[in-house]
């Protein structure tokens, strides 16, 4: 029966989540699995048990990319490659958030940044069950202080446990857009009180926001470039705080179970390039490329 549904396009598959016997059959297999993979994790680095510890307990994890070492000049040389491009291209005068697809086309190693092994024993490590690498997104955010979309407080809906890793591309202060969340303990009874659904609610605004959570619960990230966020966007309400001071340039990594409760289209690469690139790869890497 899993099998079956899991296929239904996702937005059926997230109204189906209303129902309260299919939404406790769902959740009870993915219970299942996470007991059934218990004593397959990989064994974690003594190093990265406080940002596990982080993620469980508060829903992000604030780091940077020297701290973090995983690849780090292989991803800033490619950043610095790719910035001056997209600084150079026209701004939309209608769009307040851009995302580059074809640019990053031509830079596979940011995409296999996002399949570093030591990331996957993370992230497997925090969603208890095998991973799906679902992509990474490169964006520049106007600085034109709109609360839009992601601008505005929401949670993710995408499985019971996710992973952002969110990587700064330039130093972003409390006006330059960071992101912004509130913590773990508190979001399960303000999305109670807000009678928020997480398949079809979208977004709540401030003033909504502040009648039941005041501002000294809301907690911005900002930081200098190359500042890296470990965030569960399923568990905890968060934002990117709308930019009114700078531009703000970040690439986003994004990973679920391999059996999520819904997808959305893969950005970048069709297909056949996954397959592409999945060929240098170990047979983990590649099996995260891929859903069951």
């Amino acid at each position: 029966m899993v099998k079956k549904t899991k296929r239904l396009p996702g937005k059926i598959k997230r109204e189906s989540f209303r129902i309260p016997m299919l939404h406790n059959f769902y959740y009870g297999d993915y219970l299942i699995r996470r007991e059934n993979h218990y004593n397959s994790l990989p064994a974690l680095a003594p190093l990265d048990l406080p940002l596990l510890n982080s993620l469980s307990r508060e829903g992000t994890f604030v780091t940077s990319l020297e701290e973090l070492a995983i690849s780090y000049k292989e991803l800033i040389d490619s950043a610095e490659d790719i910035l001056p491009k997209i600084r150079a291209l026209p701004i939309p005068k209608t769009e307040s958030c851009i995302t580059y697809r074809e640019e990053l086309i031509s830079y596979r190693q940011i995409f296999k940044w996002g399949l570093n092994e030591r990331l996957l024993d993370i992230v497997e490590n925090y969603l208890g069950v095998p991973v799906f690498f679902v992509g990474v997104t490169l964006q520049r955010n106007i600085a034109d202080g709109k609360p839009v979309t992601v601008r505005q407080w929401h949670i993710d809906p995408e499985d019971y446990r996710m992973v952002k890793i969110i990587i700064y591309l330039n130093d972003l202060g409390l006006d330059g857009g960071p992101f912004e969340y509130i913590p773990r303990n508190l979001t399960s009874s303000l999305a109670q009180a807000l009678n928020y659904n997480y398949y079809s609610s979208g977004f709540v605004s401030d003033q909504d926001m502040a009648r039941i959570a005041p501002k000294s619960t809301w907690n911005p990230c900002p930081g200098p470039y190359g500042t890296v966020i470990f965030t569960d966007t399923r568990s905890i309400f968060h934002r990117l705080k709308p930019p009114t001071g700078s531009d703000r340039y970040s690439m986003t990594f994004s990973y679920t179970s391999r059996r999520p409760i819904t997808t959305f289209e893969r950005i970048i690469f069709s297909k056949n390039q996954l397959q592409a690139i999945a060929s240098g790869l170990s047979q983990r890497q590649q099996d995260c490329l891929f859903l069951d």
